[in-house]
């Protein structure tokens, strides 16, 4: 009687599309190999060596032929866990791309020694209980609320309170990090686990913390890319043994494979950061649904301002807001809106209102000042209203390549030779902004005397003391201020909201709202050259009316978020054909484009959320289809980027 025979499904760590599903291999005899174990396997395409996880085993095959054997085991360790690999496919389907392109995203790089030291511990035991004492109850949520927010299958958009606190003697923290924490120690009670997903190293530095000092030690997990490699995999590695922990990290923690998970918390989605650069391009937001839907844990999407996503999903009943029952919103002054706030014609940089508040202001303690970031991409608007232009024919953003140019659309590429304002009628635009570098040099003119601390993306400063000084920091950089700000300038509005992102209007009012939520109670922030709605919206902190107009917008234009997108470049060829395979699914919207870029060309498809699966289904099968036809240059290949408007931002400015 011939012995049982022992047949390892192994998923290629490959960039190849062709090669994107799982292959039988037949495991020798002796050789121990789990699920999820990292092996090497041979490939008739090359000549060493591939490498791959294991994601099933089994007793038999469909493959008429003799099967290969698998050559070694790399790692004995679980490292693709079956709902990191069922999560890994659900992702891939969704974006139209490889499956271990999501699962090269989930596991960090290995590191031969981290991994023996940690197999070779000895303090895998139960968890400590978590303290009741230490659940502290927090200003404006009721004692209830946590458990209905980790809820099973429960979708919530959590509203963070403003302001700064400080706890017991600890250093000063944003009100968010309490909230944080308490939904921490609310799982961990329970003995389940929490992933905290943050956008930057800023929020690492800000909430890491007040969760250590709120949970035993050893419960937190930290995981983010600013962490040294072998201490990154050491933190993965800790998230695959079967205790509870709660996981901080930046957008990869998503992926984290924790025990008993009971929710996913995204803080700020709105962010850019939480959109993969890498393909295939999944944003944290929907990485998070894919995982509640996966697995029946709850997910919460934590802000100061809804993005519109959120606000789509609340006002469809599928997310149910929570907000604070008491607010202690400092006060936001629009310059524009009130009264002799400058130059009757054109708003000065800093208007005279809120220049005399500064100075009053700084002489009690810092001031924060924010600008626009350095070495954007500046879209066109109206020298008359200001007003960001878009494209007559699709709605899409309008852009002058070289001086002296009319506009033309990035997304259907039509030109506008007549251009005017749809809005006050004026034929003339210009580009708008200010660096940081300017600004430090007129502050450090208009504040004679007064210290000057820069904080951006190369000077990196967590916080600064109370003492008087001017804080000149771009969006997402701004430190936090001991007791909070006594006042700040919120410059380069026009600029912010005028630039050729799909996000523009959601992203500065997460930006300004973010420097509202530093302020002293009783300190005041000024928001200048901005006017109109989103001037009213941010003075009176109620912005569900804009971002819901917002939405309906897009839904008219059939834009996102309403609506879906995929962006697919590269050689002609390519991309008729996957445009040809595409229509005829029906399930299309409409196609923009082409339009020339370098390589080739770009074309936009548009489709319904029902039409969804079935279009991103199509693209993954024409991805695979073209690669066995096609050569091994990478930069040949059709490039298929699926609703993630950070990402399609970046591809517009690719237009020759």
């Amino acid at each position: 009687m011939s012995p049982q025979r022992r047949i390892a499904q192994v998923l290629l760590d490959t960039r190849l599309p062709q090669l994107d599903r799982p292959f039988d291999y037949e495991i020798p005899e002796g050789l121990h190999v789990g699920i999820g174990s990292l092996v090497k396997v041979p490939l008739r395409q090359r000549k060493a060596p591939a490498q791959g996880y294991v994601v099933g085993l089994a007793d038999s095959t469909t493959h008429t032929g003799a099967l290969a054997e698998i050559s070694a085991v790399v790692s004995p360790v679980g490292l693709l866990a079956p709902q990191t690999y069922a999560l890994a496919e659900a992702v891939a389907e969704r974006q139209a791309g490889s499956v271990a392109d999501v699962v090269r995203l989930a596991i960090p790089p290995r590191y031969v020694r981290t991994e023996k030291k940690w197999a070779e511990r000895s303090d895998l035991s139960a968890s400590e209980s978590l303290n009741s004492e230490l659940m502290r109850d927090i200003d404006g949520f009721s004692a209830t609320s946590w458990g209905d927010v980790l809820q099973r299958e429960a979708r919530t958009a959590l509203y963070f309170p403003h302001g700064v606190e400080r706890v017991a003697g600890s250093p000063w923290v944003p009100r968010a990090s309490g909230v944080l924490a308490r939904l921490a120690q609310t799982a961990y009670a329970a003995g389940e686990s929490l992933i905290i997903v943050v956008p930057t190293w800023r929020d690492i530095a800000l909430h890491e913390q007040p969760l250590r000092e709120a949970l035993p030690d050893g419960a937190v997990v930290s995981l983010h890319s600013e962490l040294a490699p072998a201490d990154r995999y050491r933190s993965f590695l800790e998230c695959l043994e079967t205790v509870p922990r709660v996981v901080i990290g930046t957008r990869h923690a998503a992926y984290a494979p924790v025990h008993n998970l009971a929710g996913v918390v995204v803080v700020d989605d709105s962010n850019e950061s939480h959109g993969e650069p890498l393909a295939p391009y999944p944003h944290t937001r929907d990485i998070a649904l894919i995982r509640g839907s996966l697995e029946g844990c709850a997910v919460v999407f934590a802000s100061l301002v809804p993005s519109l996503s959120v606000t789509r999903w609340v006002e469809q009943g599928h997310v149910k807001a929570l907000a604070p029952s008491t607010s202690r919103r400092a006060q936001v002054i629009p310059t524009e809106l009130a009264l002799n706030h400058g130059s009757e014609q054109t708003p000065a940089r800093l208007p005279s209102q809120a220049f005399r508040a500064a100075k009053d202001a700084v002489a009690l303690g810092p001031v924060l000042v924010q600008v626009f970031r350095s070495g954007f991409a500046p879209g066109v608007s109206c020298a008359g209203c200001k007003e960001k232009s878009f494209c007559r024919s699709c709605s899409g953003p309008l852009r002058v390549t070289q001086r002296g140019e009319k506009p033309a659309c990035l997304w259907c590429g039509v030109a506008d030779p007549h251009w005017r304002c749809v809005s006050c009628g004026h034929t003339t635009f210009h580009p708008r902004g200010h660096g940081i570098e300017r600004t430090l040099s007129d502050i450090g003119r208009s504040f004679p005397g007064v210290p000057l601390v820069r904080a951006d993306g190369q000077h990196r400063v967590v916080r600064v003391p109370a003492t008087p000084a001017l804080v000149i920091a771009t969006r997402g950089a701004e430190p936090l201020a001991e007791g909070g700000y006594r006042a700040a300038l919120l410059l380069d509005g026009a600029a912010m909201l005028s630039r050729e992102s799909m996000g523009a209007l959601e992203d500065s009012l997460h930006a300004w709202e973010s420097v509202v939520s530093l302020l002293a109670d009783d300190g005041t922030a000024f928001l200048t050259d901005v006017s109109g709605q989103p001037a009213l919206a941010v003075s009176s902190g109620h912005y569900e009316p804009l971002l819901r107009h917002e939405v309906a917008q897009g839904r008219v234009v059939k834009m996102p978020p309403s609506t879906r997108i995929a962006s697919l470049s590269g050689p002609s060829s390519q991309v008729n054909r996957a445009r040809e395979a595409l229509e005829a699914t029906g399930g299309l919207i409409d196609v923009l484009g082409p339009v020339a870029i370098k390589g080739g060309i770009r074309v936009i498809a548009r489709f319904s959320y029902a039409e969804g699966p079935v279009v991103t289904r199509e693209l993954r099968a024409i991805r695979q289809k073209l690669a066995l036809s096609g050569g091994r240059n990478q930069s040949d290949r059709l490039r298929v980027v699926v609703d993630n408007p950070d990402k399609l931002d970046d591809l517009l400015r690719e237009a020759s």
